[in-house]
């Protein structure tokens, strides 16, 4: 089967090009908007040209987050507009305060500053803390901040280049305060305010909330003697609406229709069933991986594979989601495959597609290719910036990661019994504690799977 899927794609650019299609078509596809809901529809179609079976779209409603003005501007110790942008799920309302630099926002500063964050506005770099044991997530540091009494909150790009980063403030609601993004040279201008005295920071904004409707986009190869096992592969096709969101998640979508398409001429070979799932509203709180798990745990999904930021570079890495007594059999695997300089270990990841699989117990995984950089005040590089364009895409690591996955899941499809077990939400609860998540989600007003109702 190797050969077959490398003689379908070694030569291909096709996921390149259709990046370029679905960014001139569809734009952003920002969450809940018509270019997402088209795109969704255009993902079906595409799906149906590449051979599958069968394609269609599922809907779900959720909440919905329009961006409008949004304003900041110092009113001591001098009078000074500055640019900005709002967090997706940013509300209507302003707000007046004194500033409260956090730096990274390790935990530490948060209990050094905790007096001065009550009534004010806490300004935390993108950087992942340079004297603390893990990354700490936006979400985790916006909700330290408000917990500690805080009414704003600034999130500020680590590193140069006059970029501020976006990402939704709260998981599928509205934030209780206003929430922005500035750059690097903002922020330091704002902050060299300071040696004339203290800084008051005004915030004001009139962002729309609504109900809406999304769609996930799925299609199927059915298999052919254990139709009923059932493989995921996934990847959200939404981007932000500040860019044509190209890496993010264009790359990932892009390789899962590349191994569609590769898959889709041995399907007289695949014994078990393939869906092929781009989820939408992943940015705003992964809205449609939780729908689409709502709406199918009850299946027998075997296994599911989310790929998001894959196609971006040479260096991958597949990360399991809580299974970790499978690693051996996952790297012999891929020893098997000639793929053994790909990193495979076992992270229970919460911020993207994943997770839902994992929550309720669906045996998952996670994939995602990069380069080396030294960008560690930006951790995401261009991602959720205004330059996640076309420019970034490298047609090469596309084509090699939808080889490698292409081989992945026909083995999955094929081998005769694979070694991983349905779990239980209180087993994914545990390893969450184990790993110090359930203090994180909590911060981030999340709850652990064996509180979900799915």
């Amino acid at each position: 089967m190797d050969e077959k899927i490398l003689a379908e794609l070694y030569a291909s650019r096709a996921g390149a090009d259709f990046i370029e299609e679905l960014v001139t078509k569809h734009g952003s596809r920002f969450g809940g908007s018509q270019e997402e809901r088209d795109a969704g529809h255009f993902l079906v179609q595409r799906m149906l040209e590449l051979g599958v079976d069968s394609s269609w779209t599922e809907s779900f409603s959720c909440h919905g987050w329009t961006r409008k003005e949004t304003t900041l501007e110092m009113t001591a110790p001098f009078s000074k507009a500055f640019p900005c942008i709002a967090l997706p799920n940013c509300p209507a309302g302003m707000v007046e305060a004194p500033l409260v630099y956090l730096g990274d926002g390790d935990p530490q500063s948060y209990a050094d500053y905790r007096e001065q964050l009550k009534g004010a506005i806490a300004m935390v770099s993108t950087a992942n803390p340079a004297f603390f044991h893990r990354g700490m997530h936006r979400g985790e540091k916006l909700g330290r901040a408000i917990e500690a009494g805080a009414i704003g909150f600034i999130w500020l790009r680590g590193e140069g280049g006059g970029l501020p980063e976006t990402g939704s403030a709260r998981f599928g609601q509205n934030c209780e305060v206003p929430v922005i993004s500035i750059s690097l040279e903002t922020g330091m201008d704002i902050l060299r305010a300071g040696k004339k005295g203290p800084i008051i920071l005004k915030i004001w904004s009139n962002n729309a909330a609504a109900p809406t409707i999304s769609y996930n986009a799925v299609g199927e190869i059915r298999g052919r003697t254990k139709p009923n096992e059932i493989i995921v592969i996934g990847g959200h096709y939404d981007g932000h609406d500040i860019s044509p969101a190209a890496v993010d998640n264009g790359t990932g979508i892009a390789v899962i229709l590349e191994a569609a398409k590769a898959l889709a001429t041995q399907k007289g070979r695949l014994d078990r069933t393939i869906r092929f799932i781009g989820f939408a509203q992943e940015e705003m709180g992964l809205l449609g991986s939780e729908a689409y798990v709502k709406a199918h745990k009850d299946e027998n999904i075997v296994f599911m594979l989310n790929l998001d930021c894959a196609g971006n570079g040479y260096f991958g890495r597949l990360t399991l989601q809580g299974w970790s007594e499978d690693l051996a059999w996952l790297k012999q695997l891929f020893g098997q495959m000639h793929e053994g300089h790909v990193r495979i270990g076992d992270a229970i990841g919460t911020y993207s597609d994943m997770y839902h699989f994992s929550a309720v117990g669906f045996p998952s995984g996670s994939y995602a290719s990069s380069n080396p950089s030294n960008n560690g005040g930006a951790p995401r590089g261009f991602g959720h910036t205004y330059w996640d364009t076309l420019d970034k895409l490298n047609p090469r690591t596309i084509q090699l990661d939808a080889i490698l996955v292409a081989k992945m899941i026909g083995r999955f499809a094929t081998v005769n019994q694979l070694p991983f077990r349905k779990k239980t939400p209180a087993e994914i609860t545990e390893k969450l504690r184990q790993r110090g998540m359930a203090e994180v989600m909590a911060y981030e007003l999340r709850k652990l799977p064996d509180e979900t109702k799915y």
